[in-house]
């Protein structure tokens, strides 16, 4: 009797789960019509809307799934996506060093402009430096890109979440806690990641396919826990969240192509750096700002109106990337 053949599909879950997020039509150039780049904006603002409405219609207990979603399912996708075969850490080496390089050019060109900005330097700069990489940057370059273009989505949340929970931290709390960094469970799923990558090495069927499973819901569920978290969120001074959003994206759009010019980042490692010079402030300054007591209603203004205004200046950054 003849053994049970391995279904043909089965090896290639993690690519086509990825791959349902991308539209066909997303490999366009500049030239690409209205429609396309709504195609790709609009699954993500359904989303979002869907997680605002049922939060504020149901008001559910989220705060055990946002634990869940940073300390298990981020390092399950940053650990599938750094082994797999398609990432080459040493190609990314560029990509890298541009992503500290715009964090650190963002800081300093934010700095003269925090009195502007109303919020205070130690309030400000975090929000103009460190944008909301995980929920947006991540489903917005996987629909642009497809899963050729997670990798990179993966580098730009590791690179921003180390800096963001170290330098930004020290920004508003005035000093650096480097316990902070090695006890992120981020950090050590890309050491993994790059371990088994490196190595050669595989997981065995039985669990490579269930990490690859839950890798497939990640994207869908940061960004319900996004809308969420902007339906229990209030706007004490819209003007000047406003004013504050505004004058950090511009800042970041400046410093991006301005590393464009002296970097030869091209193609899709140019495009994702563009959509993550376009997104809006990390949520996670609000939670920062709280914790330090660092001008927490202004900081939560600026990131709540930095999400409405990126509902325009996603779709430029598009128009731009692709």
């Amino acid at each position: 009797m003849p053994l049970p053949q391995r279904h043909p599909r089965l090896p290639k879950l993690r690519a086509n789960s990825l791959l349902r997020f991308q539209h066909p039509k997303t490999t366009a150039s500049k030239g690409a019509p209205v429609t396309q780049i709504l195609d790709i904006t609009l699954p993500i603002l359904v989303i979002v809307l869907l997680g605002f409405f049922y939060s504020r219609a149901v008001k559910p207990e989220l705060a055990g799934v946002n634990r869940m979603t940073i300390d298990l399912l981020l390092p399950i996708l940053i650990f599938t996506s750094m082994s797999s075969k398609g990432f080459d850490p040493r190609a990314a080496l560029l990509f890298c060093f541009a992503v500290v390089l715009h964090i650190g050019a963002t800081g300093i060109l934010a700095l003269p402009l925090a009195k502007v900005s109303g919020a205070g330097a130690r309030a400000f700069l975090p929000c103009a430096m460190f944008t909301n990489v995980g929920p947006i940057g991540i489903p917005l370059i996987v629909l642009a890109y497809g899963a050729q273009g997670l990798p990179l989505a993966v580098v730009l949340l590791v690179v921003s979440n180390i800096l963001h929970f170290t330098l930004g931290a020290g920004i508003m709390s005035g000093r650096i806690d480097w316990r902070m960094l090695y006890a992120n469970p981020l950090v050590w799923a890309t050491l993994l990641g790059l371990g088994f990558a490196q190595g050669g090495l595989h997981l065995p069927l039985w669990l490579d396919r269930p990490l690859a499973m839950i890798s497939a819901v990640i994207v869908p569920l940061m960004l319900l826990s996004l809308g969420a978290r902007l339906s229990s969120s209030q706007v004490r001074d819209a003007s000047a969240g406003l004013r504050g959003a505004v004058l950090a994206a511009a800042v970041r759009l400046v410093a991006c192509f301005a590393i464009l010019w002296l970097l030869p980042l091209s193609g899709l490692e140019r495009g994702a750096f563009i959509l993550y010079a376009c997104l809006p402030s990390a949520m996670f300054n609000f939670m920062l700002a709280d914790k330090f007591n660092v001008a927490p209603n202004r900081v939560a203004s600026i990131v709540i109106m930095g999400h409405v205004a990126s509902l325009a200046l996603l779709p430029l950054g598009l128009w731009l990337a692709l």
